[in-house]
């Protein structure tokens, strides 16, 4: 009778600490769901939306009828705002710099250490991102240059043959089909933005025969975006799973994108570092190497060394060649959904530039409509939904609730770009929303935010809407997009989900305008 009675008592306190654990949280933390050992809320957010966790989360918004909700991925405490105000907040306070320290970003290096800017936080990314930045400026990154914009029409003008005249080298053949007309999105249109991005950083290009490997590493870069996730994933949470399951966890799939990434910048970075002349700097390979041999020689090793630079290669260049083909690879099926956009877009390129020459940057002033289908573009298909995790660097308060150091802070970009309070017909893909009665381009009311904003601003903003633009509007300046006898209209609800956002990949048939 005893032992029956002490085995109730025993009972009923696990049951009290595991209900206390499982609906507990700080005092003054955002309402949100329960969590279980290990998993924390993740299954929840599966069960809300499994394919996007994003989507998900903000069903967690719906149901506790909050903009702000607070949850455990794995251990993590995180909160996630979904509202314009405090995505804002968020984005532009210096509490929120922070980043996560999760497996995701140690997988990515030999020693599976923090490297790069991605995933670091404190005075290393500070100085990092300055130095870059400001020294990518000189060879055209994050301003408009002109011998840059003549690269990229270069670039251009080779996609419009490759588009006109089919494959012409073997590697080709998996970006267009003989005969031309049709072309594969959006790996057609990754390596011409890759190319123009290593012009900056190393002063060459790749000729169309040279662009195998380049290609190669355009679709390694998609498949890291793609198996990674925006919430961490499993891997992120428990990093013991890849033992178990290798192939279902992605671990195999991001490793070989790590491994081959990571090899490609790390032989650029060796060759320079064997033939760099401090007497003649070449590209801004040779500048970086200047600081970091003038920091080692003064003891400072832990900020400019040969792994961190190899990792800031990596970050930068990521998103040229993965994130800025996806957005036009968005735009080509809204085209297809929505030609009597595609049509306005036509028309006012003919009025302002005509068909004698290709568009430039010079007529982006000129050019309302498109500048705002461009931008309608990036707000329906926020490539980044999730931004990237920041990190609370000190116990603060936001939106009325107490965050505890260390929360895992989510701006939601993605709802707030869906948000019907803000946009009124979200689901809708119409560019006059950014336009004023006059049919202008009004900056005002164009509140986006695709690439973030405050200090962890993407530094690419520049470079990715110029070269977009440029390449958007040579394509509609020249072809129509249409469904050949077999096609059908791209399923806007399939996209991939990952670190970033991407259309599926798919064979687009084009026609010469008349």
């Amino acid at each position: 009778m005893l032992t029956e009675i002490l085995l109730c008592i025993s009972a009923v306190i696990c049951l009290y600490f595991s209900y206390r654990y499982a609906v507990g949280r700080p005092e003054g933390f955002p309402p949100g769901p329960p969590r279980i050992p290990l998993f924390g809320s993740y299954l929840l957010m599966m069960l809300a939306n499994a394919k996007y966790l994003h989507k998900g989360v903000l069903k967690f918004s719906k149901w506790y009828k909050s903009d702000i909700v607070g949850f455990h991925v794995g251990s993590l405490p995180v909160v996630a705002v979904h509202n314009a105000e405090g995505v804002k907040e968020v984005l532009n306070r210096k509490e929120f710099d922070g980043r996560c320290k999760l497996y995701i970003g140690a997988m990515r290096t030999p020693s599976h250490e923090f490297f790069g800017i991605f995933f670091r936080d404190g005075p290393v990314w500070k100085e990092q991102r300055r130095f870059i930045v400001r020294f990518l400026r000189d060879f055209g990154f994050g301003r408009r240059f002109s011998e840059l914009e003549f690269v990229m029409q270069e670039e251009v003008t080779d996609l419009l043959d490759l588009i006109r005249n089919g494959p012409r080298y073997p590697h080709e053949h998996e970006l267009s089909k003989p005969g031309g007309y049709r072309i594969y999105i959006p790996n057609v249109l990754n390596p011409l933005v890759a190319n123009s991005f290593f012009h900056i950083l190393l002063n060459e290009r790749r000729t169309r025969s040279e662009q195998a490997v380049l290609l190669h590493l355009v679709k390694m870069g998609m498949q890291f975006q793609r198996k990674a996730d925006d919430y961490g994933k499993m891997l992120s949470i428990m990093p013991w799973i890849r033992h178990v399951f290798p192939k279902a966890s992605s671990y195999e799939a991001l490793m070989e994108a790590n491994v081959f990434v990571y090899n490609h910048f790390e032989k650029i970075v060796d060759y320079h570092l064997r033939t760099y002349d401090e007497s003649f700097e070449r590209n801004f390979v040779d500048l970086y190497i200047k600081q970091m041999k003038l920091e080692n020689a003064e003891g400072r090793s832990d900020c400019y060394n040969r792994e961190q630079f190899i990792m800031d290669l990596v970050d930068f260049s990521f998103p040229t060649f993965s994130a800025t083909g996806a957005q036009m690879g968005f735009l080509i099926q809204y085209f297809l959904h929505y030609p009597e956009v595609l049509k306005r877009v036509q028309a006012e390129i003919d009025s302002v530039v005509g068909r004698g020459r290709l568009p430039t940057l010079e007529d982006r002033q000129y050019l309302h409509y498109t500048e705002a289908t461009l931008r309608e573009g990036m707000r329906i298909e926020t490539l980044v939904p999730s931004d990237f995790p920041h990190r609370a660097l000190e116990e603060t308060e936001l939106m009325g609730f107490k965050i505890p150091k260390d929360t895992v802070v989510i701006p939601g970009l993605y709802a707030f770009h869906s948000d019907p309070r803000v946009w009124g017909d979200p689901e809708n893909f119409r560019p006059e929303r950014f336009l004023d009665d006059n049919g202008k381009l009004c900056l005002i009311k164009d509140i986006t935010m695709p690439f973030g904003a405050g200090k962890r601003l993407c530094a690419g903003e520049t470079f990715a809407r110029n070269i977009m633009f440029l390449i958007v509007t040579a394509l509609c300046q020249n072809f129509n997009f249409i469904l050949a006898p077999s096609d059908k209209l791209p399923d806007l609800s399939k996209n991939l989900n990952g670190l970033s956002t991407s259309p599926l990949d798919f064979w687009v048939q084009v026609e010469e305008r008349k």
